[in-house]
């Protein structure tokens, strides 16, 4: 239960590393933030699968070297995966909807415009015709 806590943690130092280079650069070099912060999570855990296949595991525990891989290594990764992968998606969505009414917005504007002027004009040609007849 640690490693997916410590592993979460190293994938938002990642998210926000990656937000904090965008901010200082003048154009943003990383686009995706959440596969990015995926690399360091995926660099300490090759780190820490070399640990621990070369060193000896505790006596004691009746550990394999396996089932240390599997609890310590592949379901923390998985997990973060899977969950950068829901919150990419999730976060399309809400730029999709978001984007959404500004797009029928910035469209029903130009027809508020022609209607305004398409009922100012008659009342525009009755005042030059009342006009003319003074």
């Amino acid at each position: 239960m640690g490693a997916i806590f410590f592993y979460i943690f190293i994938f938002f130092v990642g998210y926000y590393g990656s937000n904090l280079l965008n901010l200082l650069t003048v154009r943003p070099l990383v686009t995706n933030r959440y596969i990015v912060a995926l690399l360091p999570v995926y660099g300490i855990a090759c780190m820490h699968a070399y640990m621990i296949v070369t060193r000896p595991l505790p006596q004691g525990k009746g550990v394999t070297v396996e089932s240390a891989l599997l609890e310590f290594i592949a379901i923390p990764i998985v997990v973060v995966t899977v969950g950068a992968i829901y919150f990419m998606w999730n976060s399309k969505g809400n730029q999709d909807y978001h984007s959404e009414p500004s797009i029928k917005k910035s469209a029903s504007e130009p027809a508020e415009i022609e209607t305004t002027q398409t009922d100012n004009q008659p009342a525009n040609s009755n005042q030059n015709n009342n006009t003319k007849h003074s």
